[in-house]
């Protein structure tokens, strides 16, 4: 494998980039809707969590349950939509084409329930990786000695490797999902293997580049803001760090998904049938490219 290929990345990175400015009306409603919304929600969430232990009762405990509840269930609308938007806005700068307001509302409203099928089909096939992990951890506390400490790490990093790994066929099922018309859940993610095929490291390298990206960042905004002494304070600050940052990254991952979704599907030469406002795109396949 040649030396270029561990970072060809960069280049799926820059060309995410460009896509910023082609509709970038839209593309800045995107960001708002992910950003601003959420913040609120988190913001209401803590003011109401804090006033409530001030005076808690059984109803107060049953009431914070409540509105935990609604928090996830409000956040996750609201990161699925953001999500979908995102991936079709993409898809369609890559093609060179424009899409306005109503367009883009039409395309959620018809596609926005594969994604979320798919997204299930992806949580039910990894939740046993996800209890073995805590497992062997309990293991290493209950036990704790240089075997099972050891074993623990050893579990940890493999786990964080893998998930990486996984994970591309993971994303990659959701902009399938969008794109491609009657392609979700076990199909989507099937599918998405199948495009991905011999260029599952650029994806592994995307998913790595943005962990330690968002890692690095929380550390640096750690060092320079600092212990801020209340438990309500540190979890207001920092909540609202992790859950801007989170969103920020995520945004610009599923726009490199994108771009890598068409790299992949040009490197196989194959057609792109675009659903809804985009209708059929060709591409040129990367052989076309060289000769031109």
């Amino acid at each position: 494998m040649e030396f270029s290929e561990f970072f060809h990345f960069l280049t799926i990175l820059y060309e995410s980039i460009k896509l910023l400015p082609k509709n970038r009306k839209l593309m800045a409603s995107i960001a708002i809707l992910s950003h601003i919304p959420p913040s609120i929600l988190f913001l209401l969430f803590i003011s109401s969590v804090q006033s409530s232990t001030n005076y808690i009762r059984t109803s107060q405990f049953l009431l914070i349950y409540v509105l935990e509840i609604a928090f996830f269930l409000l956040f996750i609308t609201i990161n699925h939509l953001s999500t979908v938007a995102t991936i079709l806005v993409s898809a369609t700068s890559y093609s060179g084409k424009n899409i306005s307001f109503e367009h883009i509302f039409s395309s959620i409203k018809g596609t926005w329930r594969r994604p979320l099928l798919t997204s299930f089909q992806v949580s039910r096939s990894s939740s046993n990786v996800y209890l073995f992990v805590p497992w062997a951890f309990l293991v290493a506390i209950g036990s704790p000695n240089p075997i099972t400490i050891s074993i623990a790490i050893f579990v940890g990093i493999t786990f964080i490797v893998l998930q990486l790994y996984s994970s591309v066929v993971w994303a990659l099922s959701q902009v399938v999902s969008i794109v491609e018309e009657g392609f979700q859940g076990r199909e989507a993610v099937e599918k998405a293997a199948q495009v991905v095929e011999g260029q599952r490291l650029h994806g592994f390298m995307l998913n790595l580049f943005f962990s330690l990206l968002l890692s690095a960042t929380f550390v640096v905004c750690w060092m320079v803001l600092g212990d801020k002494g209340s438990f309500f304070k540190n979890l207001t600050i920092y909540g609202l760090i992790v859950l801007n940052l989170t969103s920020f990254v995520k945004m610009l991952l599923f726009m490199a998904y994108t771009v890598l979704y068409f790299q992949c599907k040009q490197q196989h030469g194959e057609e792109i049938e675009m659903i809804g406002y985009l209708h059929y795109t060709k591409l040129p396949t990367s052989c076309q490219q060289a000769g031109e």
